[in-house]
């Protein structure tokens, strides 16, 4: 476990290399629980910087413009060239009626990002021209695209032609959901877009399971050690063979159904009944269950919109590891 901190506290440093550390976060199979856990940190999870340096990028990148009502001053998430807020947009309408406040996300690049990526890029480069000269082709075309992506305006550019492609195929909005930018006030070091409700995807799989766990008398540890024990001693199943998307779906549904009607009688206790018990202490509570993740779906969605991107729109997400994708409510 000292180790893999040290590590991620390395990479931490060292921006261009993010990149690899993200990756390898997926390498479930290959490295070992400590440290996958150190490096999932880096899809999202990076030490802050303070608001303070947030708000002083945010001026410069205004004019001095004051368009937020509010700024979240915990960030929702922090990577390897800036960080994610909540905030609210000042409502700027001449219209009398107060306007219902627009809750966006925004991404603030760090002020010595491509600086020190440009750094980080001669390092590499001294050392590929003296110990591996013919990956310099290779390092001129990752320089060219993170350059692109130190540039916020291009990442808006890319975010509205993936989800105008997502409409146009049809898994927005009823599978996927591609946040929209807002163009105008984007800049190069400030992304303003939509904020969607969710967790990241791995985080919501693994809370619903962890309660499952307790629930059945073991530990998330415990059965995914399990599954990996399985898989070395089994390989990995060439067909799936649980429950499908439709099941799991199904299952979902009567589980919904069945908190509606239980609820229904525990609204018609406590008007009734439970009233006079309520005056002596509290109201019998409404019954929430904690629905599964549909996986099976949620794989089939990833490939399909994956496997439109790649074959059909050639335009698509090179970047998939975890902390790209959020599961809606």
């Amino acid at each position: 476990m000292f180790l893999s901190c040290c590590v991620l506290l390395n990479l931490s440093d060292i921006k261009s290399s993010f990149r690899y550390g993200q990756t390898a976060a997926g390498f479930t199979n290959t490295l070992g629980d400590a440290w996958i856990q150190e490096l999932r940190k880096l899809e999202d999870q990076v030490p802050p910087r303070p608001l303070s340096s947030v708000l002083e990028t945010i001026q410069q990148e205004t004019n001095g413009q004051d368009i937020f009502e509010e700024i979240d001053p915990e960030p929702l998430g922090s990577a390897s060239i800036g960080q994610v807020h909540r905030a609210v947009l000042r409502d700027t309408s001449n219209n009398s009626q107060q306007q219902a406040p627009i809750e966006v996300a925004v991404k603030v690049q760090y002020p010595e990002a491509q600086a020190l990526f440009r750094g980080d890029m001669d390092t590499i480069r001294s050392l590929c021209e003296f110990l591996a000269p013919e990956q310099i082709v290779m390092l001129n075309a990752l320089e060219k695209q993170n350059a692109h992506e130190l540039d916020y305006r291009t990442e808006a550019q890319n975010l509205t032609q993936v989800r105008q492609n997502m409409i146009r195929h049809g898994f927005q909005p009823a599978e996927v959901v591609v946040p929209a930018p807002i163009p105008h006030l984007s800049t190069s070091r400030m992304l303003v877009m939509e904020l969607l409700p969710g967790v990241k995807l791995m985080d919501g799989i693994h809370a619903y399971y962890h309660q499952w766990a307790i629930a059945n008398g073991t530990t998330l540890w415990e059965l995914q050690q399990e599954a990996r024990q399985r898989i070395e001693r089994e390989g990995i199943p060439a067909k799936y063979n649980g429950p499908s998307a439709w099941q799991v779906g199904l299952y979902r549904q009567y589980l919904r159904l069945r908190d509606g009607i239980v609820n229904m009688a525990i609204a018609l206790y406590n008007g009734t009944i439970g009233s006079f018990w309520a005056s002596l202490g509290s109201p019998m509570p409404y019954h929430h269950t904690t629905l599964p993740p549909n996986t099976p779906r949620i794989v089939d969605t990833l490939m399909r919109v994956h496997g439109y991107q790649l074959l059909l729109d050639g335009f698509f997400n090179a970047d998939p590891h975890g902390g790209n994708f959020m599961l809606l409510p």
